[in-house]
């Protein structure tokens, strides 16, 4: 396995309770959380790790754009001298195939190199279009889940805004802006597939869907960031 659970230290419990506080404080609703990852190969330190998926077209004699393989990807939340909430993202392993079955082979290979299992939020779940394939994945997960428990199944869920109308071109701009030189965020990590489709931006691409609506999600929504949780105090009547 190429990621490793980093627990938390009793000092770190205490930093955590100190920046609860000053969150109540200064009005934040998010704080870092106080458990992460490391990489075995690098050292990278990351806060969580997730995935997307970007089914394949379907194969026609409509031109190359329109026929592009699936594509799926894993990035993790880099911890760092950068704010928890702006972390830096990391490109960590990706794929493409217009196989169905060998892009579900690649998910759990995958998924089982960068963390599955070490916690029950790694990977757990992936983004991307819940709607297509349903019974591939179903048939997939029979055996998953007869191997191994129902932990084992592979999960998707839709990125924020996929269904409005103009989702592919918030999920460009997301991609553009993460990418952008200025104030780069999102890093490819020497991976090649999503460097080499970037600046085409097909309609459609399931690179672009697929990364573009998981940087667009993970930069929203700050999914590894944990909520404050607000003191409660009993008030009894006399």
């Amino acid at each position: 396995m190429k990621i490793e659970r980093v627990d938390p230290t009793p000092e770190d419990y205490l930093l955590r309770q100190a920046r609860e506080d000053d969150a109540r404080v200064t009005g934040k609703k998010l704080v870092e959380p106080v458990h992460h990852y490391r990489n075995t190969q690098t050292g990278q330190l990351y806060y969580a790790l997730y995935g997307c998926i970007g089914w394949p077209n379907v194969i026609s004699d409509k031109p190359k754009a329109a026929n592009r393989p699936g594509y799926l990807a894993i990035v993790g939340m880099i911890k760092g001298k950068r704010p928890a909430e702006s972390a830096y993202i990391q490109l960590l392993a990706e794929a493409e195939s217009h196989s169905i079955g060998v892009l579900l082979d690649e998910m759990v290979r995958l998924r089982s190199e960068y963390g599955f299992g070490l916690h029950p939020s790694v990977l757990a779940s992936w983004y991307g279009d819940q709607e297509r394939f349903v019974m591939e994945i179903a048939a997939r997960n029979d055996a998953l889940i007869k191997s191994g428990g129902d932990r084992q199944a592979i999960l998707i869920h839709t990125p924020l805004d996929f269904y409005d109308v103009k989702a592919f071109d918030l999920y460009v701009r997301a991609l553009t802006e993460a990418l952008s030189n200025r104030n780069q965020r999102l890093f490819y990590g020497g991976n090649e597939i999503l460097k080499n489709r970037v600046g085409e931006y097909s309609e459609k691409d399931p690179v672009i869907v697929g990364m573009g609506g998981l940087v667009y999600s993970l930069t929203l929504s700050m999914p590894w960031m944990d909520m404050v949780q607000e003191n409660a105090f009993n008030v009894e009547e006399r």
